[in-house]
């Protein structure tokens, strides 16, 4: 493997600057992350150079599990191959390790660079390899260059943080960041605070669906610290007006929860205007739906679908006979 000099050299980094290319962050370089990994006393060892690796050995980040840090769009990716193709290249390397017993290397950093180098159709890129790295620390290094790029997009920070602290959790220590020194060196590294760390990792226990909420501005983080207080199901039930939601009516949904949650009264509390009779009819249908939906489905075979209907019309007639002081007055 033949080394290379990073691709840019000290002129060609002004005349970039120069340009004000925004893409261009040198206070969130992926060596600030190393350098911070590093001294919460990881023996990190990495070549003193840069070496320029055939796209086509580099494999994805095996550790992401379901989830992953927000991508950029195949437009975004177009968009940003004629910048590439002018300057020659990334602006910085990626960040890789060697797959043990192959040829092969697995991408840490640089997701977005490694795609944008491959849209652009060329054939190697500029990444430094990081020697005997252990899938802890790949994955301290993946979430933590991703955190600080990432800065502005909330689902990320709280993405990020949490695979920080999982990561550690699953060695054995402490769950509380004040009993961790590793995970103090990289709040302070990272330049945040404790206690937004603490919110971020409150959030995790959000939906899925009401993350857009926060990164577009619609729900603060106060209120999301406190809908996250809330049951999944409840949750879902507030979903269609998040928009309203301040930090007051969070508290309130988390005080009518421990009270004795009511679906009515937490649309009252969120629109402060009670539902008319046709909302808590459409509202009751659409329970009872989606349970019949699922009771269907564990106890019928294909068999019975065409006649699902009568089926069920005449399970309903068969109970309104039972029950007929349910039946409404014609």
């Amino acid at each position: 493997m033949a080394k290379k000099k990073f691709m840019l050299d000290e002129a060609e980094m002004d005349a970039i600057l120069d340009e004000d290319i925004s893409a261009l962050d040198t206070g969130r370089s992926d060596q600030k992350i190393l350098d911070i990994v590093r001294s919460s006393g990881r023996e990190l060892t990495a070549a003193q150079d840069f070496y320029e690796i055939p796209v086509d050995l580099i494999d994805p980040f095996s550790m992401k599990g379901a989830s992953d840090f927000s991508r950029w769009s195949d437009e975004e990716v177009q968009n940003a191959v004629p910048t590439f193709r002018q300057y020659g290249g990334s602006f910085e390397p990626i960040i890789v390790r060697q797959k043990q017993g192959s040829d092969r290397f697995e991408l840490i950093a640089g997701e977005q660079r490694l795609r944008v180098t491959r849209a652009a159709g060329a054939k190697t890129i500029t990444a430094r390899v990081i020697r005997n790295c252990s899938d802890s620390e790949a994955l301290d290094i993946f979430a933590l260059t991703n955190i600080q790029r990432r800065s502005t997009v909330i689902s990320d920070q709280i993405y990020g943080w949490g695979l920080v602290v999982e990561n550690h959790s699953n060695q054995g220590a402490r769950s509380d960041l004040g009993a961790q020194d590793t995970l103090t060196a990289y709040i302070k590294g990272v330049q945040t605070s404790r206690s937004q760390v603490y919110r971020y990792l409150a959030l995790r226990s959000l939906i899925p669906e009401l993350l857009p909420a926060l990164d577009e501005g619609k729900l603060s983080m106060r209120a999301g610290e406190k809908i996250a207080a809330l049951t999944p199901e409840h949750q879902k039930v507030i979903l269609p007006h998040v928009h309203l939601i301040s930090e007051s009516i969070g508290a309130q949904l988390v005080e009518l929860e421990k009270t004795g949650w009511d679906d009515n009264t937490a649309f009252e509390i969120v629109t402060g205007k009670k539902k008319s009779k046709r909302q808590n009819y459409d509202s009751s249908m659409r329970t009872a739906m989606l349970h019949a939906r699922k009771y269907v489905a564990g106890h019928f075979n294909e068999a019975c679908y065409e006649d699902l209907s009568t089926i069920i019309v005449d399970a309903l007639e068969a109970w309104l006979e039972q029950h007929p002081d349910m039946r409404r007055e014609k």
